[in-house]
């Protein structure tokens, strides 16, 4: 963390601090990498702290839900931090049926179940507000159009605000789930990623790659979901996406340890 960084922040002087924690390996990493001297800041300026956790009613895996849930309370418990949970009143299976899956910046699964959700909780927030979150520019090309600096100013969405990108000069995987490892109130969070090779805060998601698909069907069964697409849904290539693995549970098996999953 560069001292830039920090004297910028306390330039700001941001009254309200808010962790977007999925429950996903970024996000943890981010909240651990800046939490003691987030801490320190808020005692100094008064400023208050939230980690904010948004559920995808239909769609977040529950032992996704218990494992932010966990981190949250234990932040609340250690240091001081309001551990806020939100989900709107809408279920994802409606807009699947409608308007199938979505790729970009204005599809509707982060704009109603996400982007809603983090206008609402805005509003009652003092400013300036600073969010940080675990998006790294390594993550896809739109997010390396979008994030330049680990610390940026943001107009979008009818929100104004700083977002601070601790992840920013991290490209690794492993090096993420190596700052992970070295802290136990984050177990959880591995546990996830070894039996799913996911953190599940989206089952379905149409950026998630086949092979990941196979490691968490090879966990539990996603056969169901494939049969509701197939009774709402006319495009091919998700279809063939979540679809189960063919032949038996021996052949199953091989699929996935040969072309491996993240």
């Amino acid at each position: 963390m560069s001292k830039t960084i920090l004297d910028r922040i306390y330039e700001i002087k941001p009254k309200s601090i808010v962790y977007l924690l999925s429950g996903g390996k970024d996000s943890a990493a981010a909240l651990i990498l800046t939490r003691d001297i987030v801490k320190q800041y808020a005692v100094e300026n008064k400023a208050r702290v939230y980690i904010l956790y948004v559920y995808v009613t239909g769609n977040t895996h529950p032992l996704n839900a218990y494992c932010a849930y966990s981190i949250g309370k234990w932040h609340e418990k250690h240091y001081g931090f309001k551990f806020v949970a939100k989900a709107r009143n809408k279920l994802f299976q409606d807009y699947m049926s409608k308007y199938g899956l979505m790729i970009g910046p204005r599809r509707w699964c982060y704009l109603e179940f996400k982007e809603k959700v983090f206008r609402e909780f805005h509003k009652t927030l003092p400013k300036p507000v600073l969010y940080i979150d675990g998006m790294k520019p390594s993550d896809s090309r739109h997010r390396r159009e979008i994030i330049t600096e680990e610390l940026q100013y943001i107009k979008a969405y009818n929100r104004e605000y700083w977002a601070w990108h601790p992840l920013f000069s991290i490209s690794s995987n492993e090096e993420v789930l190596e700052i992970i490892r070295q802290h136990p109130e984050f177990k959880c969070i591995l546990r996830l990623y070894e039996k799913f090779g996911d953190s599940l805060n989206c089952i379905v998601c149409p950026y998630k790659p086949r092979k990941k698909l196979l490691q968490y069907h090879f966990a539990e069964d996603l056969g169901i979901i494939h049969d509701y697409m197939k009774l709402v849904m006319r495009s091919k290539y998700y279809l063939s996406k979540y679809k189960p693995p063919d032949g038996n549970i021996l052949m199953w098996n091989s699929e996935v340890l040969v072309n491996g999953c993240d």
